[in-house]
């Protein structure tokens, strides 16, 4: 059961408790009116809770059963007060008592919490910095978890939107995708809700649907988490120390302490989390179960250089990112002509 949805039923709970003292005065006022209309209260209030448990554990829930005998005791007290037995609905109020204390401690202890954990991506290349926390909350017997791929937008020059792309076919066969507008949030209100997105609409080149910015997914969860999309060896660009999500997320996971530093100063330290990053829980796994490459890739012992660039580099320094691609290049050049001579020129 959901723990709000647990709440709900503790609540109605305490209510009934309340609602038998109230009906021990009545009977002792000797006003069998009110008791009668409290008790079909209580009859009313007992069959919500057992359609609640009902719901998310089962109609053979043990809970459930109790709940039909106590609606089954409250029927007959009300049919002994239309006769005025009123000594006897005297003794029925101490069952009344036994027996939602029976209730209580059964859903106190019988009834498990479990969780709904969310997960957004929008670019399925991105999936690898969630993939890890999904897999240790999809193997949790306490906890939901729902990928749920969403839309994202290509960008004109003024902003506006332009092509649409959902990628939610290019995930692995054994991730369970759900459609993102088949998802009700309202409905659900999530637990935790995991993000890899950090921009909103301050992208200038792509922007996720706006139900999916962080200001408007926080209303749906109390757990809003950001999970870096890229991994660093040391740095972080100006860019990504103060963005949207900031402001909404609850938590900020970063890869370690030292980190921080990169983040603006006015995030609350309380919401970085150092607990590494799921990329390197990929590539560690794939270190350790390396795929069969494609037979196209085989290079005969050839070198592989990769060369990393970013869009918020090449558009925040032009000058400098077209240095790098031509120093690339020079390098390049120079491994070539050493194979093609024999010997190490670097």
């Amino acid at each position: 059961m959901r723990k709000r949805h647990k709440q709900q039923v503790e609540e109605l709970v305490r209510q009934l408790e309340q609602a038998h003292d109230q009906i021990r005065k009545y009977i002792d006022q000797n006003n069998i009116q009110a008791t009668l209309e409290l008790l079909e209260d209580c009859q009313s209030a007992g069959i919500s809770i057992g359609t609640l448990i009902e719901q998310s554990e089962g109609e053979d829930n043990p809970t459930v059963f109790m709940l039909e005998e106590y609606c089954e005791l409250v029927y007959q007290i009300h049919e002994t007060l239309n006769i005025n037995e009123v000594h006897s609905t005297k003794k029925s109020s101490k069952l009344l008592r036994q027996k939602m204390i029976r209730i209580s401690n059964s859903i106190r202890n019988e009834i498990r919490v479990k969780k709904e954990a969310i997960f957004l991506p929008y670019k399925a290349s991105m999936w690898d910095s969630m993939e890890s926390v999904w897999q240790a909350a999809d193997a949790d017997p306490d906890c939901d978890a729902y990928v749920i791929p969403i839309p994202y937008f290509d960008k004109n020059p003024d902003g506006s939107f332009r092509a649409m792309h959902y990628e939610a076919d290019q995930f692995a066969a054994d991730i369970p995708v759900i459609k993102y507008d088949e998802f009700d949030f309202e409905v659900h209100q999530p637990d935790m809700i995991f993000i890899h997105n950090l921009y909103d609409n301050t992208n200038f080149v792509t922007s996720v649907h706006p139900f999916f910015y962080s200001e408007n997914i926080k209303k749906f969860t109390d757990c809003l988490v950001y999970i870096p999309y890229y991994a660093t060896a040391g740095g972080m660009s100006e860019g990504q120390s103060l963005c949207p999500a900031y402001a909404y997320a609850d938590y900020i996971i970063i890869q370690a302490e030292k980190y921080r530093q990169y983040f603006d100063a006015r995030i609350p330290d309380n919401k970085f989390l150092a607990l590494g990053s799921p990329k390197f829980d990929r590539v560690i796994h794939k270190c350790q179960n390396p795929p069969i490459p494609p037979q196209g890739w085989d290079l005969g012992g050839k070198k592989v250089y990769f060369f990393n660039t970013s869009i918020g580099g090449m558009l925040g320094n032009t000058e400098v990112f077209l240095k790098k691609c031509d120093m690339y290049l020079i390098f390049l050049r120079a491994e070539m002509m050493s194979v093609y001579y024999g010997d190490r020129i670097l």
